[in-house]
């Protein structure tokens, strides 16, 4: 395998967000299969918009993942996912046990189903695709729409992309927190939500390549988050925000292939937006070719970030003001997270009488920890076939 062939069997991750231009494309009437298993804890004493004035923002997630995708032709692929979450969050637990609706107790656990099918064609220079996507849990539901189109130039040395979302999403909100009258949840608020995207992809040399990224997400109508509070002299009450919110990033990679087996992802991220946050965030990884014929490889990653607080932010007030808002994410931090990933190729097997190709499993574990008291971990394992 030649160098630039190995620094884009290696970086993946990276070029797939140029929809569809550098993803894996199978021979036609093939498909292929991925599982992956996300187990996922959190845990803080700090959080000032939990309900109680505990700050105890514990929680435990489980999430299996489905992904599937079908060569139709030699163009045209189909694709599909499908997410399953279950989790217990002590803060919900907490403030749900205040409406009645669910016992003195609260809710005990919650579960998010998300689904999403698409479709990606290739022709010549051109790629382009969309999709649509559901999803339905305790206080949110969402239906939503894609787009992405991408065009190469220069012999495919330059790739230039663009992609939109919509969302069309209810909340459900808790209101009414003082005491000692129960919590009322107000249901089917609207929150409709437009991103989009612009990147470049530039292949600099047959070991380099770097990408430029422009994103904007524009949020509107209810936007507050369904068990933050806020302290009023004493008195919890529900925070309340803007009805609306422009969303700002500017970004820049770059891949570096440092020998035949390895490689250097370097990225940078600047974010603002009119809630007066900014925030910087930086990666680094490397990238370890451990086996040769079977293409398993390491990974190793560092991820900094640095942001301001929300305008609307504090910790508690004295008096109530148009909006408020004690959320521990929109506060200033500074955070760091490290992992190692590692992907096995076990290469072809037969299984239960059917024949599978390719058969990838990968292993992962994250560490986070931020300044203002959040913390969290989580492993991942994930098996991929062909047939």
């Amino acid at each position: 395998m030649d160098v630039i062939k190995k620094i884009l069997y290696i970086t993946s991750a990276f070029l797939y967000c140029v929809k569809g231009v550098f993803a894996e494309t199978l021979e036609a009437g093939k498909s292929k299969f991925k599982t992956v298993f996300n187990f996922y804890h959190q845990n803080s004493n700090d959080g000032a918009q939990v309900y109680d004035n505990s700050g105890r923002e514990e929680a435990n997630v489980v999430e299996p993942m489905f992904f599937f995708q079908h060569q139709v032709d030699e163009y045209t692929n189909v694709n599909a996912q499908f997410v399953l979450d279950f989790w217990t969050a002590a803060s919900d637990t907490k403030l749900d046990a205040q409406t009645g609706a669910s016992g003195g107790e609260g809710i005990k656990g919650q579960n998010r189903v998300s689904g999403r099918l698409g479709v990606q064609r290739e022709k010549g220079d051109w790629s382009y695709g969309g999709g649509i996507g559901y999803s339905s849990e305790y206080d949110y539901r969402s239906l939503n729409g894609s787009f992405n189109v991408a065009k190469s130039f220069a012999q495919k040395n330059f790739t230039l992309g663009f992609g939109i979302q919509y969302y069309m999403d209810e909340v459900d909100l808790f209101t009414d927190l003082t005491p000692p009258a129960d919590a009322n949840i107000t249901t089917g608020l609207d929150r409709t939500i437009l991103a989009t995207s612009l990147t470049a992809t530039q292949l600099l040399t047959t070991r380099d390549i770097i990408q430029f990224g422009i994103n904007y997400i524009k949020a509107s109508d209810y936007l507050e988050s369904t068990a933050s509070s806020v302290l009023i002299s004493g008195i919890r009450e529900a925070e309340q925000l803007p009805d609306s919110r422009d969303r700002y990033a500017l970004s820049t990679k770059w891949v570096h292939g440092i020998s035949d087996t390895s490689s250097l992802h370097t990225s940078y991220r600047y974010y603002f937006d009119d809630w007066e946050v900014k925030a910087h965030t930086v990666k680094l990884a490397y990238y370890l070719e451990v086996n040769e014929e079977d293409e398993d490889y390491v990974e190793l990653f560092f991820r900094g970030h640095q942001q301001d607080k929300a305008e609307y932010f504090a910790k508690s007030f004295s008096a109530t003001r148009e909006f408020m808002t004690s959320d521990s994410d929109l506060d200033e931090f500074i955070s760091g997270e490290v992992g190692v990933y590692y992907s096995n190729n076990v290469g072809d097997k037969n299984w239960f009488g059917f024949n599978f190709e390719n058969v990838e499993w990968g292993n992962g574990i994250v560490m986070f920890n931020r300044d203002n008291g959040m913390r969290y971990s989580y492993i991942q394992t994930s098996l991929g076939v062909q047939f």
